[in-house]
């Protein structure tokens, strides 16, 4: 009869193994989008949720000797909100380039913590980048 107790909480060991994953896997969300426009410019958007990990990223990039330059500032609007700015650098190649990225676990310098008034997010939010207060390119989270 022993046996047959083990036998039974070692599949059943299996089983709960096997649902937690694929339960886990449903807690993941990915959304991102991304948009190019005139003058060779273009930007992605990315938010990810799982567990208690939450991240966003939006990247923007521009072609050398066009509209942007090395030390442009940038800022990004979600459904009209600015959440937050960022400089612009030159990378090998002369592309000029700039990057937001929030982080609920941010280890490292190129990531921030989210901001306390950050807008939730959701299939269809509405991410911008702004160039002197004027959209230049958005893109909506799919």
């Amino acid at each position: 009869m022993t046996r047959h107790v083990v036998a039974a909480l070692a599949a059943l060991a299996v089983v709960s193994a096997t649902i937690v994953p694929a339960a886990a896997a449903n807690d993941r969300v990915r959304r991102k989008c991304d948009a190019s426009g005139d003058g060779d410019i273009s930007m992605s958007a990315k938010w990810e949720k799982r567990d208690n990990r939450k991240k966003f990223s939006t990247e923007f990039e521009a072609a050398p000797g066009g509209r942007f330059a090395e030390g442009d500032r940038i800022s990004i609007a979600i459904d009209g909100a600015n959440v937050g700015s960022v400089t612009l650098d030159t990378v090998v190649g002369g592309d000029v380039v700039g990057d937001l990225n929030y982080d609920t676990k941010a280890d490292s310098p190129d990531e921030l913590p989210f901001p306390s008034d950050f807008p939730k997010l959701g299939k269809g939010a509405k991410v911008e980048v702004r160039f002197k207060g004027a959209a230049v390119l958005a893109c909506k989270l799919r």
